[in-house]
């Protein structure tokens, strides 16, 4: 079993490149471009998936296996930061893609990188933070009640347009102010585990 920083490539996955250096080259080039493009889970309707096994003469485990492979790969591509040429070399040398294969699926991938990088340029960021806390008193038929909250302003600005900039307020009461602590120590943990893989 070899092991790339970014790939486990096993007996399953080798079956699966051995199924994808046998398709034809269009066909594996339009099979790529429908994963990519895929918005849901189910990257295929039944009716797809019988005509895809009609024209690729291919058992309904083999096609899965080679539908598998594929994403998976793309997947784990687009987890690491990678030269096209590196990419594409490895892909040859390690994973076993023919050639051809091979410079389809780094030509595809770039594109992918670019229009996600081009929509990363284009996020927002957060330059400044300032928060309060309000207490709201309120008495009802001699009951005082005391509502604990937070105010919190965000300072947002484009990465790629220092001057323009927006600010959000968020209003939150006790609970939905725990609730946004909880989501942030989500986040954090993630940040963490990913760091450590890296």
């Amino acid at each position: 079993m070899t092991d790339i920083k970014w790939l486990t490539l096993n007996n399953r996955l080798q079956q699966g490149v051995s199924l994808i250096n046998a398709v034809n080259t269009k066909r594996f080039a339009l099979l790529l471009n429908h994963l990519i493009s895929a918005s849901s889970e189910e990257v295929f309707t039944e009716t797809e998936l019988e005509k895809l096994q009609e024209t690729l003469k291919l058992s309904e485990a083999k096609l899965q296996l080679l539908i598998q492979s594929i994403a998976y790969i793309l997947k784990q591509s687009s987890k690491v930061i990678l030269k096209p040429t590196e990419l594409q070399k490895q892909l040859v040398e390690l994973v076993g893609f023919d050639q051809e294969k091979a410079e389809i699926f780094t030509k595809k991938w770039s594109e992918k990188v670019k229009k996600e990088l081009g929509e990363f340029n284009d996020r927002t960021q957060l330059n400044d933070m300032k928060w309060e806390l309000n207490l709201q008193i309120g008495s009802d038929m001699g009951s005082k009640q005391a509502l604990p909250g937070a105010r919190i302003q965000l300072d947002l600005a484009k990465v790629n347009d220092e001057g323009q900039g927006e600010k959000a307020i968020l209003e939150l009461g006790e609970e939905e102010l725990q609730q946004f602590y909880n989501n942030l120590e989500v986040i954090q943990l993630k940040l963490d585990n990913l760091s450590k893989t890296v």
